[in-house]
This record gives structure tokens, C-alpha cells and sequence, in this order.
């Protein structure tokens, strides 16, 4: 038998790195209605954190806050939000209920997996379906993956994900991660995999990703988003995915949506902010780094290219996972002390 693959689209949640999640009720409505009539079955609306404003932000403090978006969902299509470990301990979540997503996207780092496996399951004893997000995955040793997938096995979350955080696989890292998470993922927990676009190997990655899976019989996951807004440079955009499922698993997908979306919708938001590949973002990808790093640096003034270079060599490997926004303060005042006339 082969994998069933299904994709999820992430824009307004993955998307709103880029605007801060500034996707009124009326925008993420319309943005929901062309991802679904497009044919994609699984949804994101966002992410629970703090500072999110009701009706302006696809950031949830509460799920009342996105209690439009779930009342207009479809009865064939499954939604997610997402929460991270970061964030969960000021997030007060509910038993599920009608008002509640279906499925809690649970994203956290190597250094959070202990708590993370904690958290996952008082979601799911409140009864959510929970798809388990490794963050960052390169950071774990052979060791340290397989005994986190021996725990992840024993809580049997709906799906498990590789994620590509800070854009630095390249076809033979996905070979790797791919195959040690099939041989040791329990065949009953979904597999999938969340690439980034800082190198341009995110569509590539995820080709290579599919065509491994597509032998085993097993629920596959792949997210995207429209035009492959997101964070950084990106993701992999929904549209692309769609025409290779097409074209090689016989889907029926209908692009014309979401083109229409990103015409009406995003483009504008293209314009004001942009995102896809850049030096800066290829910069974080090749040192390992967050690439918050970039989007920090940018913000602060910091234009010049080779100054992007030398400031993130600076930063110390056991603070590149996470922006660290006073380490680079200081080192943004001690470049322009060592480099001024």
C-alpha cells in the first residue's frame, strides 16, 4: 500500500511571521474559503500567544478570539491551530468543546521535549488530537531522536513532524531524518514534514521527502502556504505542492483559489513586507541560526550584507537557536564602534 498524503496550508499562522498576524476576521476568512475551495482538507488559523488582538490577529490568546473563524469551518475539512511549549504555560486551553479546533499543533525545541510530552498529553486527556512538532530536529543527536520517538510512540499523538526551523537540510539530511523516523515512528502515528526556504531547498526537500514515504503505508503531512508565505524566507508554497500531487498522485487540486488570494489578498502584503529567499535569511540558514536573526538585524538598521556576516558569526552557537535581542544589540553597537570613521 502507499502513504496517504495530505497536505495542511499554514498561511495564517506561518504566514504571520511576516505581518506580525495582521489577518482581520473578514481577510482570514476569505484566505480559509480559498484554501479550502481549492481542495486542501487541512487548515491552519493561527497560533495561541500573547498580544494578539480579537478580530485583527491571527494570534489567539483564547480560542474565543478565534471563535469566528471555527464557526465558518467546513464539515469535510479539519482544522489546526497551533500552540508552542514556549508559549503554552500562559495559555489557558480549554476541554475540547464544538468551540475548539480540532487538532493542536504542539511545537517546541530539543531543550522543551520533557515538558512538551507533558503538555501533549493533558491536551490530549482534554480530548484534542494532537500532531507533535520537533522543532529544529538537526539539534538531536541519533541518541537523544530515537529515545524521544520511544516517548512519542508510547503517547500516541495523531502525527509526528520533522521540521526543517532554520532551513539547513539538504537532500541527503532528509534521507537521514526521514528513514530513522519511519524505521522507529510507530506505523500508526502520521509522519510529516515542515521544510523553510532559506537555501531554495524547500520544494526540492519536500519531493525527496514524499517520494521516500510513498512506499509505506502510512498518514503523510505536508505543509505549505500561499505564495510560501512565512517566516524567513518561507515555505513551501501550497500552489506548488498542489500541482505535484496532481501530476504524480493523480489529486485533484485546484490552484486558481488560492492565485486569486494571493492577487486579491497577499500580494499587497508582499509588497509592504516581502519575504522569500535573501542573503541575510541564506546567512542564518548556513550558520545554523534562527532566522529571526535576520528579520532582528534588519530592524535595527543593519543593511549592508558583509555587516549581516559579521555581526551573526559573532553570536555564540549556544544562543543561535532562539533571538536573543540583547546579545545583539551589543554586538550591533560593537560592530559600529569597530567600524566607524
Amino acid at each position: 500500500m502507499t502513504s496517504q498524503v495530505t497536505l495542511l496550508d499554514c498561511t495564517l499562522r506561518d504566514g504571520g511571521y511576516v505581518n506580525n498576524w495582521e489577518f482581520d476576521t473578514d481577510t482570514s476568512l476569505k484566505i480559509m474559503k480559498a484554501v479550502y475551495d481549492s481542495g486542501v482538507r487541512l487548515i491552519e488559523l493561527g497560533i495561541m500567544g500573547r498580544g494578539g488582538v480579537k478580530g485583527k490577529q491571527t494570534k489567539f490568546v483564547s480560542f474565543e478570539d478565534a471563535r469566528e473563524l471555527l464557526d465558518a469551518r467546513e464539515k469535510d475539512c479539519k482544522y489546526t491551530i497551533m500552540v508552542t511549549q514556549a508559549e503554552s504555560k500562559y495559555i489557558s486551553i480549554p476541554e475540547k468543546a464544538a468551540a475548539a479546533p480540532e487538532i493542536i499543533r504542539l511545537a517546541y525545541f530539543k531543550q522543551e521535549r520533557s515538558e512538551a510530552l507533558k503538555t501533549a498529553k493533558e491536551l490530549m486527556d482534554k480530548g484534542y488530537t494532537v500532531f507533535f512538532q520537533a522543532m529544529a530536529t538537526f539539534l538531536y543527536t541519533k541518541e537523544e531522536y530515537l529515545k524521544m520517538l520511544e516517548e512519542v510512540n508510547r503517547l500516541k499523538p495523531a502525527a509526528f513532524y520533522m521540521v526543517d526551523s532554520f532551513s539547513t537540510m539538504y537532500k541527503e539530511d532528509v534521507h537521514y531524518w526521514a528513514n530513522l523516523t519511519a524505521s522507529a515512528l510507530s506505523p500508526d502515528i502520521g509522519f510529516g514534514f515542515h521544510a523553510h526556504n532559506n537555501m531554495q531547498m524547500a520544494y526540492a526537500n519536500v519531493i525527496e521527502y514524499m517520494e521516500l514515504m510513498k512506499t509505506l503505508n502510512r498518514d503523510v503531512y505536508i505543509d505549505g502556504s500561499i505564495f510560501g508565505m512565512g517566516r524567513g524566507a518561507g515555505n513551501v508554497p501550497t500552489e506548488l505542492l498542489m500541482y505535484y500531487c496532481n501530476t504524480r498522485y493523480g489529486a485533484k487540486y485546484d490552484s486558481k483559489p488560492l492565485l486569486k488570494a494571493f492577487q486579491d489578498i497577499l500580494l499587497p502584503i508582499y509588497k509592504q513586507y516581502g519575504w522569500g529567499y535573501s542573503l541575510p535569511n541564506l546567512l542564518t540558514a548556513t550558520k545554523s541560526m534562527n532566522s529571526a536573526y535576520a528579520w532582528f538585524l534588519s530592524t535595527r538598521g543593519i543593511t549592508d550584507i558583509l555587516a549581516f556576516d559579521e555581526i551573526m558569526d559573532a553570536i555564540p552557537e549556544e544562543k543561535r537557536y532562539t533571538l536573543m535581542k540583547d546579545v545583539v544589540v551589543k554586538l550591533i553597537e560593537e560592530y559600529k564602534e569597530k567600524h566607524h570613521d
